[in-house]
């Protein structure tokens, strides 16, 4: 038995209207799914782009302190350079020194300096400020710049197996912050400054010792980045 054509095509309204809500819902799932990959694909570039200003501006924290140290920047405090000869150094102290040509120099310790110091403290007198010795500048603000200018410390160290007439070693630790204040990068290098090498080409013999060598050039020797700062800051500091 057949149905009335009216009847039929009322069925075959229906029909066409369930398909018409289902393709609906179906174009609206994927409508979402592209909104929510466009929304974190914009997310993760916004944090990649705060993690490479903060990166850039902790490594150049890290080689302005590598001219405090070489002590070649125009205009350089006598008082500051002698810090780095083997005469001076007096301003390395346990807790490092918070004020003049001592600011930013810490004694070797454990825990050490750069785990113990709030390197995220704002005006913290403890760590130098870009450019603070060196007269160098670096832009600050908003948009692509650091919100805040990165800061450094250094620590006197003696690795192991480095005798005297390898020259000094020096542990730098530098902290550089993001456009938005709260991404910050802590890096972290290991810098040789040699001895004065005498004009005929060695380094002065203590006592009765055979001349040394002719030495390499000063310059950074070791290099890292420390992503889990926070961390070792807080045990620290227990």
């Amino acid at each position: 038995m057949s149905l009335p054509v009216s009847k039929l095509r009322r069925q075959q309204r229906g029909a066409a209207l369930v398909c018409a809500l289902v393709l609906m819902m179906a174009a609206m799932l994927v409508g979402v799914s592209v909104c929510r990959a466009v929304f974190a694909s914009i997310a993760s570039a916004g944090a990649e782009r705060e993690r490479s200003i903060a990166y850039e501006a902790a490594e150049a924290a890290l080689r302005d302190a590598e001219r405090d140290i070489a002590s070649d920047a125009s205009g350089t405090d006598p008082a500051r350079a002698a810090q780095f000869t083997g005469t001076g150094a007096g301003g390395f102290v346990d807790g490092c020194g918070r004020a003049g040509s001592g600011r930013g120099l810490c004694l070797a310790a454990s825990p050490p300096a750069w785990q113990v110091q709030d390197l995220l403290e704002p005006g913290n007198p403890a760590l130098v400020p870009y450019g603070h010795y060196t007269g160098a500048g670096l832009a600050t603000g908003t948009g692509l710049l650091p919100a805040r200018p990165p800061a450094y410390l250094i620590e006197k160290i003696v690795p192991p197996g480095a005798g005297e007439p390898l020259g000094s070693f020096y542990r730098i630790t530098a902290v550089g912050f993001g456009s938005r204040g709260t991404t910050q990068t802590v890096l972290q290098s290991v810098y040789r400054k040699p001895k004065p090498v005498s004009p005929g080409g060695t380094v002065p013999p203590a006592g009765n010792a055979a001349p040394a060598p002719v030495q390499l050039p000063a310059g950074r020797i070791s290099w890292r980045e420390i992503a889990n700062w926070p961390q070792l800051h807080a045990q620290a500091i227990e």
